[in-house]
């Protein structure tokens, strides 16, 4: 870690003692099953994508950027359909454009005011965005998309959510204007741990972008530090497989941990980004990570990560694996998203 990092962050992160890195093992599909197994269920098959409809088109959004689409989405399922509110704001000059889907927490017409479409588009690429309960409910007691199924074994909900991410890219292949060859997955906190798990079962996703998604996402759970399994398994058992609550308390028998997850994203670029004020998703367990999946990403003839030490506040670092940890409390920011489509704009090599 950098002198100038060392500083800004907290003590108890320059202190903790961290743990060994084993390289990933196993063949990829045997790693998917156990995280499947461990930590977020088995997706079941499934999910046809039965009608996209037109809904409303408002040109010239933003003083020109682009255009804002609605769209009805309708997924059959064994057990029923599940219909979906689609906005998607599409850059005026490009066609097609490469769509960004990510989940969202506000709703959708609230992230109007969160996101910085206009530069986004202005970079060329277009937004997709669902609220995420609508797939589904983020409460143990409700069942969404889950309850739409007939499953031998239970999937969590960041499961469910990951499974929205895929049908969201089903839905960008109905929409003139778009295309889905370069399609990016983005997500914040539990959505980014959704995107992380959707990216390495969705090869479609080109790129893959994690913010501040801590336990259950780009965080080591064997440091145990932040947010561990027993504190995340008691305030939302319904995010995983209930068998993930075995490991409370004892991280050090996970056969898995979430390197291993980073590298089956391999050799598609993957940013993973924490916030210095964000103790809790633990910004160095979020590095090491990364650092943890460099040599699978080396071993696909890449350039992986490319560094050794955690880099400063402020200061992005990276090749095909990105990593910045911002200065600030946990959200996803203007600067998140600046750093995100110039990583994007470098693999694209635009």
């Amino acid at each position: 870690m950098t002198t100038e990092s060392t500083d800004l962050l907290p003590e108890a992160w320059r202190d903790a003692e961290l743990p060994d890195l084993p390289a990933p093992g196993g063949g990829v599909g045997e790693v998917v099953e156990e995280f499947a197994r461990t930590i977020y269920g088995r997706t079941p098959d499934g999910g046809r994508l039965a009608e996209v409809v037109l809904q409303s088109r408002d040109e010239g959004v933003f003083g020109g950027a682009g255009d804002r689409l609605r769209h009805r989405a309708v997924i059959a399922c064994p057990l029923g359909d599940l219909e979906l509110d689609t906005p998607l704001h599409l850059p005026a000059d490009v066609r097609p454009a490469r769509v960004i889907v990510a989940l969202n927490f506000a709703g959708n017409d609230q992230t109007i005011e969160k996101w910085p479409y206009a530069k986004v588009m202005d970079a060329g690429y277009a937004v997709l965005t669902v609220d995420y309960q609508q797939i589904e409910p983020d409460d143990p007691d409700s069942r969404g998309v889950r309850a739409l199924f007939t499953t031998a074994e239970p999937w969590g909900a960041v499961a469910a959510w990951a499974w929205g991410l895929s049908r969201c890219l089903d839905i960008a292949t109905k929409i003139p204007g778009l295309t889905t060859d370069g399609a990016i997955a983005l997500g914040h906190s539990r959505l980014g741990k959704a995107a992380l798990w959707a990216g390495a079962q969705d090869e479609r996703f080109a790129i893959v972008i994690s913010n501040e998604s801590g336990s259950g996402g780009a965080a080591l759970h064997k440091r145990i530090y932040g947010e561990t399994v027993e504190a995340i398994t008691r305030q939302f058992p319904h995010w995983f497989t209930p068998g993930f609550q075995r490991y409370a308390g004892h991280e050090e028998r996970l056969p898995i941990d979430q390197h291993e997850l980073l590298a089956l994203i391999a050799p598609r670029p993957l940013y993973v980004a924490s916030a210095a004020g964000d103790q809790w998703a633990d910004p160095r367990g979020e590095f090491l990570a990364a650092k943890g999946a460099d040599p699978v990403y080396r071993l696909l003839g890449t350039d992986g990560l490319g560094v050794g030490d955690m880099p400063a506040v402020d200061h992005p670092v990276g090749g095909t694996i990105a990593y910045h940890v911002r200065s600030g409390e946990h959200d996803l920011t203007r600067y998140d998203w600046e750093q995100y489509v110039r990583f994007a704009d470098r693999h694209f090599k635009r």
